[in-house]
């Protein structure tokens, strides 16, 4: 076990941060559509209804540009 935990310090993950600034942005973003939906309860079906295309369109099933699965 002790081997393993020195390969994995040898290989410096615990220190690796190349993903930090867009989770940040995304948080970020969550946060202002929760705020967006909280202070407006119009803007919030808007807001429903552009992530249920952008789920869709993920999914292919929204008939845009995506491929369709198999």
């Amino acid at each position: 076990m002790t081997r393993l935990w020195h390969t994995i310090l040898k290989l410096k993950i615990w220190s690796d941060s190349q993903g930090q600034d867009l989770m940040e942005y995304a948080l970020g973003a969550g946060f202002v559509a929760l705020a967006a939906v909280a202070f407006s309860p119009a803007l919030g079906s808007s807001i429903i209804s552009i992530f249920d295309k952008v789920v869709l369109a993920l999914q292919g099933n929204g008939g845009g540009t995506a491929a369709p699965t198999t």
